[in-house]
């Protein structure tokens, strides 16, 4: 089921701050496992299992992803654009995409060719104001089908690697919320007497905004933050996660230092495998909402190792995925069998 969710959500275009256009895919997978949906006025979603006990414990991995936005319609149907999110303009380069305007406009992006480019050219760190969607209209015919603000995607389909091993644009972090339906699936068979929250949060690849609005709606106890990290490959740091291996937990001074030990032990009582990371000040994760959220928020942060991120071939192994969503499932059933209160004591 993990596969079919990662492959189905990552075929859809859900760039950051249009998350209203294809979010409602996350309905069909989750209302087996919650009981109720809400979606905030920003365009996350939060599902809603419910509890006994007045506890409320919330999971957040954002939905959206990074793309493009038309900046000026140009002559031969061409377009500038500009990125919504980080991306390396590198990766960019011969790559289709699709444009969504009044209706769906296929494009590619191309580049000068080596023939007619100078050493200097050869040399220079490309940027996106050099490159260009070329769609093949005219100007005119493309004015009346996009306008400037419009968005675009890289077109891509998921592509299933050697086992579990699987490549598609927006795992980041979309592998995350795949890791909450994972969870929700596993609380099914499970005993939890707090209600849980799962937030599939807003323009995350924009400043966080999702995960501040969800969180002060739902006002959790603790919160559960799930993104993806780095994984290895070829000139990565030596200290950087591998594929496989088990989620990464992190340590630092934003997270709780208590239920990121509880979170461990649990693991380990259960044999779940486990990557560890230090990460001293800033996460760059929804943690930064979160914690500082009314007047705060415990958070311990999990990430699924993933390489090449913010690129179309982002690769992850769903084994990964599943052993995190069941683990997360597991330190919930713990926590109703321990005092939450002490735990959060400092």
């Amino acid at each position: 089921m993990i596969k079919e969710f990662l492959f189905d959500v990552c075929s859809n275009q859900i760039v950051s701050g249009f998350e209203h256009s294809n979010g409602s895919i996350l309905k069909k997978y989750f209302e087996s496992y919650t009981d109720s949906l809400e979606r905030d006025k920003l365009g996350s979603y939060i599902f809603k299992s419910e509890g006994t006990n007045g506890k409320k414990i919330m999971l957040a991995a954002h939905i959206d992803e990074i793309g493009l936005m038309v900046t000026k319609i140009l002559d031969g149907g061409f377009l500038s654009f500009t990125s919504v999110g980080g991306i390396n303009p590198a990766s960019l380069v011969a790559q289709e995409v699709i444009v969504y305007g009044k209706e769906n406009v296929f494009g590619v992006i191309g580049i000068k060719p080596p023939h007619v480019t100078t050493e200097d050219e050869r040399n220079k760190p490309l940027k996106l104001k050099d490159l260009y969607i070329d769609t093949g209209y005219t100007k005119e015919k493309l004015e009346k089908m996009v306008r400037v603000g419009d968005v675009a995607t890289i077109k891509r389909k998921p592509l299933q690697l050697q086992g579990t091993v699987v490549s598609a644009k927006a795992f980041d972090d979309r592998a995350c919320v795949a890791v909450m339906l994972e969870t929700a699936k596993e609380l099914k068979k499970l005993s939890h007497k707090s209600s849980i929250y799962y937030a599939a949060t807003a323009q995350e690849e924009t400043g966080y905004r999702g995960s501040t609005t969800a969180s002060y709606k739902v006002n959790p106890d603790i919160g559960i933050i799930l993104d993806v990290g780095f994984g290895m490959a070829p000139d990565m740091p030596s200290e950087t996660a591998h594929l496989g291996k088990g989620p990464v937990v992190a340590y630092g001074g934003r997270l709780n230092h208590k239920l990121t030990k509880k979170f461990v032990e649990v693991c380990k009582l259960y044999n779940f495998p486990m990557q560890y990371e230090a990460i001293p000040s800033r996460t760059g994760t929804d943690t930064e909402a979160l914690q500082v959220n009314r007047e705060g928020i415990p958070c311990i942060l999990l990430s699924i190792p993933l390489r090449y991120m913010h690129t179309s071939v982002e690769t992850i192994d769903i084994a990964d995925v599943e052993n995190a969503g069941r683990a997360i499932a597991r330190f919930i059933n713990e926590l109703d069998n321990s005092d939450l209160e002490e735990i959060l004591c400092f």
